[in-house]
């Protein structure tokens, strides 16, 4: 058991993490059910990306068994995937996942399912980002109970029902880690608790390029705003520890990022920013929820979009705003004991600079304010101008009131720090071209200046995902926010009652009307492939036969070019490990597009179909028939006859042909 250090909680109240840990185990497992009633077989969300990133860990872990067996020269060949022959390169067309695959390491060695391992990380993702928020808040406030919020809080975020098919989105849970470890390392000063912060920083980091951009400059602000806080500028032994520390961290991600440098250099693979503002928030994305949320889903229903639906929830939302009030107040009362200055001067400019700051606030709402007042008409269209007028008062005001220094002064503290994290992720997340309910607004855009200025951002594409990086900080104002309110009273128990009261709040939000598992993509091309994803060892037969063939063997499927079906041959792939000329990924290499089109309909120019097939480089082709229409399939039997392909196997409705080189 864990001692708790609020005033008033002795050794009776605390609460074990392993306990905490339970009971968000209990939690995600309900408001994801059914699935872990199949978590050997059911895919949560889709058959879309859960299955690529199945692909992803398999593909590492066999690499890493290879490196730890003494293939050292693995090491060199990991990105180099089978996918997109000949190709290199191309598992940097994507997330590389390295510490998801260290995670499932040994359940993938035991088992060999995929799946199994896949749904223990989706699970783990709830559980870790509870656990690494109760401790954070309980290092911050010494109250259990506001830590045991805040991590159920951070566990269940809705966000996370909106991104159930995307495992590199829900890996959030190292953020609380990082900023626990810097913490613990600030308030001990012990080496092993900063290299504790380090380390989840570059498993962070690692777990998702989106945070790697997105999170790691917040968790950098943090540590030099604590060491800002608490007066350690001149302290020469913390400057070379976290040197030390930060140094060590970018050695360890830099041999990752340095991949997909090489691959952003010979391809250019980036993201326009036409194509970016498509995946941004917008201002009324955080009043817009996820269909599928059992409560606000059918409420809330105001701008629904694509990686749009951002509502936090109530609860959520309710202690950040509480939390934002607590610490406006703190520094309204720090300001009560100091000189006043020029009290008229000093209260004209303050009132102009509140309403400057209202009116913009309405503004990004309206996207304009017009005001008939009779002899003239007020119009208020430019956002940003109206801010510059209130950072310009609110300079003026700091110059001659020592009471507005001593305000700003008490804004300095550690809720601050999430409160202000939690305003730059909301503006941050609305992208190149903010919006309001599709408009556009004359507002300044950061993250315009991040795209155009800082490697990496131009190359993802979803700002709007800076929503779980908002969760956690709101996940931890919210502690902040409702620990004062949770500590025990005259032994009355009162905080422990609201505490169950706000968790089963929580939990009641969290859960969707329905958990999707194993839902089926669209193609108007081509018949679909049947949703049965097992474990490789029971996979269509023809890949088994794939794989009893030469190791020098390069296999193209047909169709080629349709994601579902590309999908299932790099899902299946993990039976044969053999180069693969399709692909599926978040970018194509240049020219798959135009080997997908020459050889998706070889009967219009069977001599070029010939001649880019055979330049892939393939040396067996499987064609999944009943992908066909009848004509369509006699069509593809002629074209490879007559190429001199020879039928070596058939399995129902798929075949193998060896075309040779």
């Amino acid at each position: 058991m864990i001692n708790d250090r609020g005033k008033g909680e002795g050794r009776r109240g605390s609460v074990d993490v392993w306990a905490a840990a339970a009971l968000y185990l209990a939690a995600a497992v309900f408001v994801t059910w059914p699935l872990s009633a199949g978590l050997a077989s059911d895919v949560p969300s889709d058959l879309g990306d859960p299955l690529l990133n199945m692909w992803i860990l398999a593909w590492e872990v066999e690499q890493i068994k290879a490196i730890l067996g003494g293939d050292l020269a693995r090491i060199g060949r990991f990105f180099d995937a089978n996918i997109f022959y000949p190709a290199p390169l191309t598992l940097a067309y994507s997330e590389h996942l390295f510490p998801q695959a260290l995670q499932i390491l040994p359940v993938y060695l035991l088992t060999g399912n995929p799946i199994l391992c896949y749904n223990l990380l989706f699970l783990s993702t709830y559980v870790l980002s509870g656990v690494g928020g109760y401790l954070l808040v309980r290092e911050l406030t010494g109250s259990w109970k506001a830590a045991f919020l805040a991590g159920l809080l951070f566990a269940l975020a809705p966000y996370r029902l909106a991104q159930a098919s995307h495992l590199h989105v829900l890996s959030s849970q190292w953020m609380p880690f990082t900023l626990y470890g810097f913490t613990c390392y600030l308030n001990s000063r012990r080496r092993l608790a900063l290299a504790g912060g380090a380390a989840a920083l570059v498993l962070q980091a690692l777990s998702s390029g989106y945070y790697l951009l997105y999170f790691v400059p917040f968790a950098a602000a943090y540590l030099l705003w604590e060491i800002g806080r608490r007066g350690l500028w001149r302290d020469r032994r913390l400057w070379l520890e976290v040197g030390v520390a930060g140094a060590v961290s970018i050695a360890a991600i830099l041999p990752f990022v340095m991949a997909y440098a090489r691959l952003r250099a010979t391809t250019g693979m980036t993201r326009g920013l036409q194509e970016i503002a498509g995946f941004s928030a917008d201002v009324y994305s955080y009043f817009t929820a996820y269909p599928l949320q059992r409560v606000w889903g059918p409420l809330l229903n105001v701008f629904p979009r694509a990686e749009g639906e951002l509502f936090p929830g109530a609860v959520m939302l309710a202690l950040g705003a509480l939390g934002f009030a607590m610490w406006a107040f703190q520094a309204w009362r720090a300001g009560q004991a100091a000189a006043t200055g020029p009290r008229m001067l000093s209260t004209v400019l303050g009132t102009a600079a509140a309403i400057c700051l209202a009116v913009a606030m309405v503004a990004i709402f309206e996207r304009r304010i017009v005001v008939d007042a009779g002899l003239f008409t007020i119009r208020i269209t430019s956002i940003g101008r109206v801010l510059v007028g209130v950072v310009g008062l609110a300079g003026v005001l700091l110059a001659v009131s020592p009471r507005a220094r001593a305000q700003l002064r008490g804004l300095l503290t550690v809720e601050g720090f999430f409160c202000l994290a939690i305003g730059a992720c909301w503006w941050l997340s609305l992208g190149p071209y903010p919006r309001a309910l599709g408009r556009p607004l004359d507002l300044p855009a950061p993250y315009r200046f991040l795209v155009e200025t800082v490697p990496g951002f131009d190359g993802v594409r979803v700002p709007a995902r800076y929503a779980m990086v908002m969760a956690c900080m709101l996940a931890v104002a919210g502690g902040l926010a409702a620990a004062p309110w949770l500590r025990r009273r005259g032994g009355t128990g009162g905080g422990t009652a609201v505490l169950a009261v706000l968790s089963a709040l929580c939990v009641f939000e969290a859960h969707g009307s329905t958990f999707p598992i194993n839902g089926v993509g669209t193609s108007k091309e081509y018949v679909l492939p049947e949703a049965r994803m097992y474990r490789p060892a029971r996979a269509p037969a023809i890949y088994h036969r794939v794989a009893a063939l030469p190791a020098d063997t390069v296999l193209l499927e047909l169709p080629l070019g349709d994601p579902n079906w590309d999908l299932y041959s790099v899902y299946y792939s993990i039976v044969h490990w053999r180069p693969l000329v399709n692909g599926y990924s978040g970018f194509f290499p240049p020219g798959y597009r135009l080997v997908a089109l020459a050889v998706s309909d070889p009967d219009r120019d069977p001599a070029l179909a010939t001649d880019v097939l055979r330049a892939t480089g393939a040396t067996h082709v499987v064609v999944h028939e009943r992908a066909y229409r009848n004509s369509e399939a006699d069509e593809l039997r002629r074209w490879l006859n007559g190429m001199g392909a020879r039928n070596l196997a058939r399995d129902g409705t798929d075949v193998i042909y060896e075309i040779g080189r």
